[in-house]
C-alpha cells in the first residue's frame, strides 16, 4: 500500500490520465456521425467502425489487465496513453485523406477501420491499469468511492469534450481530433513524472470481504459485469443514433448536429458528475441502493428519448440518463470487484473495464439496423434492455441480502 499522504496525488494523476482519453472519446463520438456524412459514409459504415474497434478494445482490456498485474500499473498506463496518442493521429489522418479526396468509398472505410482497430489494441491498456491501480490501493469498504474518483473523469470528459469539439469544429471537423493528440501526450508526461510506482498485485495482500470466496463460487460478480455491459450497450445505441436523429428528425446540418449532440452529452455528463461528487464519492448510500435506483432512472431516460418531440424533453431525458449513469457504473463495478475471490481480482477488473467496449460491440450495429425501420426505435429498445437488466439485478441483490441474513445467525 502507498503512504496515506500519496493517495490524493495518485487519484488526481489517474483522474487526469482517464480525463484525457475521455475527452478524446467524447470528441470522437460527437463528431463521428457528422464526419461520416461529410465523407459520404453510411450509418452502417460508422457502426462497423465503432463496433469492430470496441470488440478489439474488449479483448485488449482483459489481456492488459493481466499484464498490468505482473508488469505494474504505471508502466502499462503509459503504454496505453502512448497508443492512444499515436492511434488518434493515424485515425484523424485517415479522415483527412478521405476529405481531401485522396481515398474514398471502400478504401476510406477500410483505412478508418484499420487505424481505429490498431488504436484500440494499445489504448485498451489505459482503463484496466488505472482502475486496477485504484482498486489495489483501496479497501473493500471504500471501493465505490475509489472507483468513482477515477471513473468520474469520464463524466468530466463528456462535459469538456463536446464543448471542446464545438469550439474547434469551426476550424474543420478534424481540428478537435488532432488536438487530442497533444492532450494525451501531456497526460503521459504527467503519469511519468508524478505517479508513484506500485508493486505488482501478485506481491500485495489485497483486502476483500470475508465471504468473498463463497460469493465468487456462485458467480455473482458476473451478474454485475453483465449488467454493466447492458448499460453501455444501451448508451452505445443512443450515441450511435443521436447524431443521425438530429439530422433526420430536426433537419440540422452535420456541423449543427455535432454541436447539438455535444450539448446533449454535456447535459448528461453534468448531471452524472453532480451525483458522483455529492452522493457516490461521499458514500451516503450503499452500492446496492445505488444499483436499485440507477437502473430504473436509465430505463426512464431512454423511454423519454423515444417519446420526445422537442429539444426540452430530449435534454431532460439526457439529464436523467446522467443521474443514472453516475451511480450505475461505479456501483456495479464495486459490487463486481467486492464479491469476488482474491484470485479473481485481475480478471474481474479486466472484465469490468471492458464492459464499455463490450456494450459498443453490439449497440452500434443493432442501432443502425433498427434505425432504418424507425429513427426513434433504438431508444425504445435501449429502454427495454435496461428494464430487463434492472429486474435481473433486483433479483440478484435480493438473493445476496437473503444469503447474508441467513449467514448472520450461523456466525453468532
Amino acid at each position: 500500500m502507498l503512504p496515506a499522504s500519496s493517495t490524493p496525488i495518485v487519484f488526481r494523476v489517474l483522474f487526469c490520465a482517464l480525463l484525457a482519453t475521455s475527452v478524446g472519446q467524447s470528441v470522437m463520438l460527437t463528431t463521428l456521425p457528422s464526419m461520416g456524412r461529410e465523407a459520404e459514409l453510411t450509418e452502417f459504415h460508422i457502426a462497423t467502425i465503432m463496433s469492430s474497434s470496441a470488440f478489439i478494445f474488449a479483448l485488449g482490456t482483459n489481456v492488459w489487465s493481466k499484464v498490468a498485474k505482473r508488469a505494474g500499473f504505471k508502466r502499462i498506463l503509459m503504454v496505453g496513453l502512448t497508443g492512444y496518442s499515436l492511434g488518434t493521429f493515424a485515425f484523424a489522418s485517415a479522415w483527412m485523406a478521405g476529405f481531401s479526396g485522396f481515398i474514398s468509398g471502400t478504401n476510406l472505410f477500410l483505412a478508418l477501420l484499420l487505424s481505429r482497430s490498431l488504436q484500440s489494441t494499445i489504448m485498451s491498456a489505459t482503463p484496466p491499469s488505472a482502475v486496477g491501480y485504484a482498486v489495489a490501493i483501496s479497501s473493500a469498504q471504500g471501493r465505490v468511492s475509489a472507483i468513482s474518483k477515477v471513473t468520474s473523469a469520464s463524466n468530466v470528459g463528456q462535459i469538456i469534450g463536446p464543448a471542446y469539439a464545438g469550439l474547434l469544429v469551426g476550424f474543420g471537423l478534424l481540428a478537435p481530433l488532432y488536438s487530442i493528440v497533444l492532450l494525451t501526450l501531456l497526460a503521459l508526461l504527467l503519469v511519468y513524472v508524478k505517479l508513484p510506482v506500485l508493486a505488482p498485485v501478485s506481491q500485495q495482500n489485497i483486502q476483500t470481504s470475508a465471504n468473498s470466496s463463497e460469493i465468487a463460487s456462485s458467480r455473482l460478480p458476473y451478474v454485475f459485469v453483465a449488467a454493466c455491459i447492458c448499460v453501455f450497450c444501451a448508451m452505445a445505441m443512443m450515441q450511435q443514433s443521436l447524431g443521425f436523429f438530429f439530422i433526420d428528425f430536426y433537419h440540422l446540418s452535420p456541423v449543427d448536429a455535432a454541436r447539438q449532440v455535444g450539448f446533449a452529452m454535456m447535459c448528461s455528463a453534468a448531471a452524472s458528475l453532480t451525483i458522483q461528487f455529492t452522493v457516490v464519492q461521499k458514500a451516503r448510500i450503499s452500492k446496492e441502493a445505488m444499483i436499485s435506483l440507477a437502473l430504473p432512472l436509465l430505463a426512464l431516460a431512454y423511454l423519454l428519448l423515444f417519446l420526445q418531440s422537442t429539444f426540452e424533453v430530449l435534454y431532460l431525458a439526457m439529464a436523467i440518463m446522467g443521474l443514472g449513469m453516475g451511480m450505475a457504473y461505479p456501483a456495479l463495478a464495486a459490487a463486481a470487484t467486492t464479491y469476488c475471490a482474491p484470485q479473481q481480482q485481475s480478471s474481474i477488473t479486466g472484465l469490468i473495464t471492458a464492459t464499455t467496449a463490450m456494450g459498443y460491440i453490439v449497440g452500434p450495429p443493432l442501432a443502425a439496423l433498427i434505425y432504418q425501420q424507425n429513427i426513434a426505435l433504438p431508444f425504445a429498445v435501449a429502454s427495454t434492455l435496461i428494464a430487463i437488466t434492472a429486474c435481473i439485478s433486483f433479483i440478484t441483490l435480493r438473493h445476496v441480502k437473503q444469503q447474508s441474513q441467513a449467514e448472520t445467525p450461523a456466525m453468532n
